[in-house]
């Protein structure tokens, strides 16, 4: 019986290599490199096809008795999932094992037979030794590790690596990233120098390999796909310009690809099933008329579908809440983020868990969501289906996932090595906590920061009145910074129930009112915290200035501020930064702020941040090199313009730190 041969969003896997076109030269070149080095890194942009390269391609030039493949994707803990992977391949090694009586000639004689192996180590070697294969371990879409993982589950995998490639088992490693992660893996670089001396980039599809594609796969004596006899390059090429439009590019993304080739079948066949026999031709591809954004025109449609197919059952959904189900499935970057059934609930406490289920359930027929036994997850079938996902979101959940980014990167490191939320960060955080579900490490330190933040107040009040006191001030001043102190204590209190009472008045779109003397009180402490020039000003002098905020050009009130952290640690004999950034300006006018784009100089783990927050703070790692004069900082407003500022780096820099 014939079969169709595309795989709309799945990868393709060894047992398709007979319908995997279009990378021939990519297959040789890897199967070249995996001989050469124990460690190769495969990388390219999203919707290359990296996957299906390496278990289609790659594995497709061994035979059986040399290829014992193990994927292993980051779940809830790479290396969690790494050592599952083995153990479920045999490798499971139990405390009272007497490995000396399987020891093999080999092993009793070569150099590193006392070399003490580390359990995953031991797990590869039992692998090795139940199979009589060689391993391959491949870490598949490596950049969820530095998306969703911790610092301490990263340095916890980079060690297993490094004992892994000190054992001298049978084993390779390949790692699959996305190429704008690539800087990400400095630290594994300098711990693992052979990690990118064998690398591939994975291009996109250009015209020639298009028509590989398709011309292959549809020549296929079991395709139930043909074209036209005497049109395969027309249809090919045909289809080729439907996909890349009026872009000015010579390639485009095979996601794209595969799943025009999957409507235009539905459109001849109309066979969901996908059962029947279709004849492209450069008439059906021309009835496909403009196409447009293919994935997020795609997504609308299944969206809508879904929203008809099950509005029998749940008269009030609607498309916007089946875009709110599925945001859970992509990060803040639009990548994909694998959850379980409870924490989907969880996230979307609101919606009926049946109508969320179903909605789940239709999904993952329908080949866009996929279900993990291994880790009882479901994610997007493909990355480029969860940018427009992300691109979705309402305001107010993208907010939720950067305070929640926010607090998992500040608690996701050892607690000697953590630093105490900011005042700053505090104030932003505060009003999401009742709607995120956090762990009680995560709360407890929260409070710690809390109480942190409360002691240093009290203390600079203190200093403060302490200074006042030997100036010799008049008496007046001295009841008046006593008044200081106290309020001082409650300061972090007033300042987060009035950032509260600010965003539950958004959400109800109803006005707040604070008292007079409330709301003069917090304006004065907060002005105050500004400098010395605020202290001595009359209320009405202070109103006067707030009303010159209020009404002053935008680009008159912004400033670019930076800390350095100090944390800040000697590692391989080098000193590695971090700096905090952050835009300062009045906070009600931070509304017309749409995103601020931070670009950074060369020897930063990123070239450019994006913040849609416009006032939150946020790290970022320097390694001491490539200084530049200024970073440019693009501040773009709600209504379209965009204030380019600089920030002296060089400058800032040279008076903090001895940079050579």
């Amino acid at each position: 019986m014939k079969k169709y041969p595309f795989k709309f969003l799945d990868s393709y896997q060894r047992e398709d290599r007979n319908v995997f076109f279009g990378r021939d030269e990519e297959i040789k070149a890897l199967y070249e490199m995996v001989f050469q080095s124990a460690t190769v890194l495969v990388y390219g942009a999203s919707g290359t096809g990296k996957t299906s390269l390496i278990n289609c391609g790659l594995a497709g030039k061994f035979q059986p008795h040399d290829w014992l493949d193990l994927k292993i994707r980051r779940g809830s803990d790479i290396n969690k999932s790494l050592k599952s992977a083995l153990e479920k391949a045999g490798g499971k090694v139990n405390l009272d094992f007497d490995e000396s009586n399987y020891l093999d000639e080999w092993e009793i004689d070569a150099d590193n037979s006392n070399q003490q192996l580390t359990p995953i180590s031991k797990s590869i070697r039992a692998v090795y030794q139940k199979n009589f294969r060689p391993v391959y371990l491949i870490f598949d879409q490596f950049e969820e590790l530095f998306i969703l993982g911790s610092l301490t589950e990263q340095q916890i995998l980079l060690e297993t690596i490094q004992g892994i490639l000190k054992s001298g088992q049978p084993v390779k490693l390949i790692f699959s990233i996305r190429e704008e992660y690539l800087g990400y893996l400095f630290d594994f670089e300098r711990a693992i120098p052979q990690l990118f001396r064998k690398k591939l980039r994975v291009e996109p599809m250009n015209l020639d390999k298009v028509k590989q594609v398709i011309i292959g796969a549809t020549a296929y004596e079991g395709s139930n796909i043909s074209i036209k006899e005497g049109e395969e390059d027309a249809v090919a090429e045909a289809i080729f310009h439907k996909i890349k439009g009026d872009k000015k590019s010579l390639t485009i993304q095979l996601p794209f690809l595969q799943v025009f080739l999957d409507k235009l079948y539905l459109n001849i066949t109309g066979d969901k099933r996908r059962e029947k026999p279709a004849e492209f031709t450069s008439e059906k591809v021309n009835e496909m008329g403009r196409i447009g954004d293919i994935l997020s025109n795609f997504l609308e449609e299944q969206v809508a579908d879904i929203s008809k197919e099950l509005n029998g059952n749940y008269p009030t959904l609607n498309s916007s809440i089946i875009w709110k189900i599925l945001s859970p499935f992509a990060t803040l970057e639009g990548t994909k983020d694998p959850i379980t059934k409870d924490e989907l609930f969880d996230r979307l406490p609101d919606l009926d868990q049946k109508m969320v289920n179903d909605v789940v359930e239709v999904f993952s027929n329908s080949r866009l969501l996929r279900y993990n036994e291994n880790t009882d997850t479901f994610e997007i079938s493909h990355d480029s289906l969860a940018k427009p996902i992300a691109e979705r979101r309402s305001v107010e959940e993208t907010s939720l996932l950067e305070v929640k980014r926010l607090i998992r990167s500040q608690v996701g490191v050892n607690e000697e090595a953590r630093e105490y939320f900011t005042e700053k960060q505090l104030i932003y955080i505060e009003p999401s906590l009742k709607k995120l579900k956090l762990s009680e490490e995560e709360l407890n330190w929260i409070e710690k920061s809390r109480d942190a933040l409360k002691k240093e107040k009290q203390r600079e009040a203190k200093q403060k009145y302490d200074d006042l006191v030997k100036s010799k001030k008049s008496m007046f001043l001295k009841v008046a910074v006593g008044v200081f102190v106290v309020i001082a204590g409650l300061f972090i209190l007033i300042a987060f129930k009035a950032q509260k009472s600010a965003n539950d008045a958004l959400e109800a779109g109803k006005a707040v009112t604070i008292e007079k003397n409330y709301s003069d009180e917090l304006i004065r402490l907060l002005l105050e915290g500004k400098g010395d020039q605020y202290e001595n000003l009359s209320e009405d002098d202070l109103k006067g200035l707030l009303e010159m905020e209020r009404v002053a050009p935008i680009d008159s009130l912004v400033e670019i501020r930076a800390s350095v952290s100090p944390s800040n640690t000697f590692s391989g004999g080098k000193k590695n930064y971090n700096f905090t950034f952050w835009l300062e300006l009045p906070s009600f006018r931070k509304n017309e702020i749409k995103e601020v784009r931070y670009n950074f100089c060369k020897g930063f783990y990123d070239s450019i941040r994006t913040s849609r927050d416009q006032t939150s703070s946020f790290s970022i790692g320097y390694l001491g090199w490539g200084v530049c004069d200024t970073i440019r900082v693009d501040i773009v407003l709600e209504n379209g313009i965009t204030i380019r500022e600089k920030f002296p780096f060089k400058e800032y820099i040279s008076k903090r730190l001895p940079i050579e």
